[in-house]
């Protein structure tokens, strides 16, 4: 019979509460495999339909060092099927960016999700948004932070998530802010002793993780084809935090004026949420990372490790 989300619970034995949620690395099961839409051909369909300019394609060396970084590329004039035939093949990360909630079919399914997170958890949602992780073996992703609240459910393959602790030593003040406008995706600069405060988590088929805001954390895929939902969301308290940091980095950037964002008073910090959604309204943004991210190969079916480069390639490739 065919799996119900609306009849079968999709979260199993979850017993964490919002207090561990936000401070501690969680994990659970999950019956996502069931629902049957991520088996190959449903994959397929869904990168036809998914618009190619929401698509994020990028590779980087198996498994890099966490302070390596990725590169982007493009899948011109190719079918679904040839992508997901280029994971499964190359040296790919492919991600339909946002499909969990601009998708009807995934979008219903990852409403389900969140709901059932939140009446199990406690905790209160503002919003959310998912995006499919497509990647291909031994495959791995650098060390960066996500701004967002995070967490990430597995579904096929077998990988490892490395996950630091969110202090100043891992993570500064000044690199989130750097994030939070857009200077910068998610980069972090990486030293080899931060491995001492590393925890790893082993993900399987239907198991799923959960870490503190700000965490920063790296990946690494075993020997398989791997697919995963990334989430990444939003709760009065993330909001009120990440406000901080946008509105000191303004700050800073403007008048050289140098706040502490850490420690800053639960109290205050609605007015600094207020003043950066003013500053965000009156004085977007002109110029971000995002804009500018440069593609440098094209997935080719025929080419080493599915990846044409368009110039100079990189010393490992």
């Amino acid at each position: 019979m065919a799996f119900d989300a609306n009849s079968h619970s999709l979260i199993e034995s979850w017993g964490a509460t919002p207090d561990r949620v936000r401070n501690e690395i969680v994990r659970f099961n999950h019956r996502l495999r069931e629902t049957g839409l991520f088996e190959d051909e449903t994959l397929a369909r869904l990168l036809d339909s998914h618009p190619r300019e929401e698509l994020t394609i990028c590779t980087m060396r198996p498994n890099p060092p966490a302070h390596e970084r990725w590169i982007a590329g493009e899948a011109r004039g190719m079918n679904g099927g040839d992508i997901l035939e280029a994971v499964k093949r190359g040296h790919l990360w492919v991600s339909p960016r946002h499909v969990m909630t601009v998708n009807p079919v995934y979008g219903a399914l990852f409403r389900r999700i969140m709901d059932e997170f939140a009446a199990a958890t406690g905790v209160r949602l503002t919003n959310a948004d998912g995006a499919i992780l497509m990647s291909s073996p031994n495959m791995g992703i650098f060390f960066h932070v996500d701004p967002a609240e995070t967490m990430l459910w597995h579904i096929r393959g077998h990988k490892t998530i490395h996950v630091y602790p969110p202090r100043e030593d891992f993570v500064t003040e000044a690199a989130l802010e750097a994030i939070l406008l857009k200077e910068n995706l998610s980069d972090l600069p990486y030293r080899p002793e931060m491995e001492a405060s590393v925890a790893s988590v082993d993900l399987g088929p239907g198991e799923a993780v959960s870490w503190p805001i700000h965490s920063p954390h790296r990946v690494t895929n075993g020997g398989d084809l791997n697919v995963s939902i990334s989430i990444e969301y939003s709760t009065p308290r993330s909001i009120l935090t990440n406000g901080v940091f946008y509105l000191n980095g303004r700050l800073k950037r403007a008048v050289g004026l140098k706040l502490k964002s850490r420690g800053t008073p639960d109290a205050v910090k609605p007015a600094y949420l207020l003043a950066a959604k003013a500053w965000k309204t009156l004085a977007p943004l002109k110029s971000t990372v995002e804009s500018r991210h440069e593609r440098r190969f094209d997935i080719d079916l025929s080419a080493p490790n599915c990846i044409g480069w368009r110039g100079d390639k990189p010393d490992w490739a």
